[in-house]
């Protein structure tokens, strides 16, 4: 059987992923920390405190005005405002995407993630009003009940992650596409400051991130470097030895925001295109 510390080494990191720094960052330490004083209240401190933690994370990460947007929401008529935990759990994995999508094409099974919470709030809750029957638990109870609860949220925030690589896995031709599109058919600042013409030679995407999972749209953030021929002169300038032309790579970054239409990814818009030429002019003096 594992130890408290045990416990924390595998799971707060993992808690604190999905955390604001500031209050969620503290409470998330608050929360590990009850575990390790000693008393008959040790275990209803902890499963009041990671309650308290999820209901945050929960209503930051899926808020009602969100989810209310998504196509697969049906208002719950148990709850006041329509939207549930499953609804914000859901939310937080799959965003606005369809369950058709989200279930056949990137293979999520949010039914799963919810039956386990399900489980594991109806133990956090039990243990948040102290009774003859959830007082003084011995230390085995503790760290049984705990690991369920832990293991849950820590299916819930690992879901998360999947479900994002899975959309990458699909999107990777689409942002190249677009990418091209853009930097081919607009003038990029950055560039047109460095020669008396460029020509964009061809675009290196190195990393994309999920940034968030919208109700309608997805956002991606972007990094890679930009291949260029740059032209000193006009083309006849050049034909006389009077121009130059010359290739080089910078840095970008950009922003992409893909609409939930068939098929994901036809239809997307790039913006925030930065080009970083700063080494291009050497250190500043």
């Amino acid at each position: 059987m594992k130890t408290i510390a045990e416990l924390r080494r595998e799971y707060e990191t993992t808690l604190a992923s999905i955390a604001h720094a500031g209050f969620e960052a503290a409470l998330v330490t608050a929360t590990f920390d009850n575990l390790l004083i000693e008393g008959p209240l040790c275990f209803n401190n902890f499963a009041y405190a990671l309650r308290e933690l999820l209901r945050h994370v929960f209503h930051r990460l899926g808020p009602d005005e969100s989810v209310r947007q998504c196509v697969w929401y049906v208002p719950d008529s148990t709850s006041k405002t329509g939207v549930t935990r499953a609804h914000r759990a859901k939310y937080m994995i799959q965003g606005g995407l369809s369950d058709h999508f989200a279930q056949r094409q990137l293979r999520v099974d949010v039914s799963s993630v919810n039956a386990d919470l399900t489980k594991a709030f109806n133990v956090l809750s039990s243990f948040t009003h102290v009774g003859p029957d959830t007082f003084a638990l011995n230390s085995k109870d503790v760290i049984v009940n705990a690991e369920q609860c832990l293991a849950a949220t820590k299916y819930l925030i690992e879901h998360i992650a999947e479900c994002r690589r899975r959309v990458l896995d699909g999107l990777e031709k689409a942002v190249d596409q677009h990418l091209l599109k853009k930097v081919i058919s607009e003038t990029i600042v950055e560039l047109d400051e460095l020669a008396t013409h460029h020509l964009v030679e061809e675009v290196n995407v190195d990393s994309v991130v999920v940034v968030d999972i919208g109700p309608t749209d997805l956002t991606l953030e972007i990094d890679g470097n930009v291949g260029v021929e740059l032209q000193y002169g006009s083309s006849s300038d050049v034909r006389n030895d009077i121009g130059a032309v010359m290739s080089d790579s910078f840095p970008f970054t950009a922003s992409m925001c893909v609409r939930f239409k068939r098929p994901l990814g036809s239809e997307a818009t790039i913006s925030d295109l930065k080009v970083d030429t700063s080494d291009w002019y050497g250190d500043e003096v």
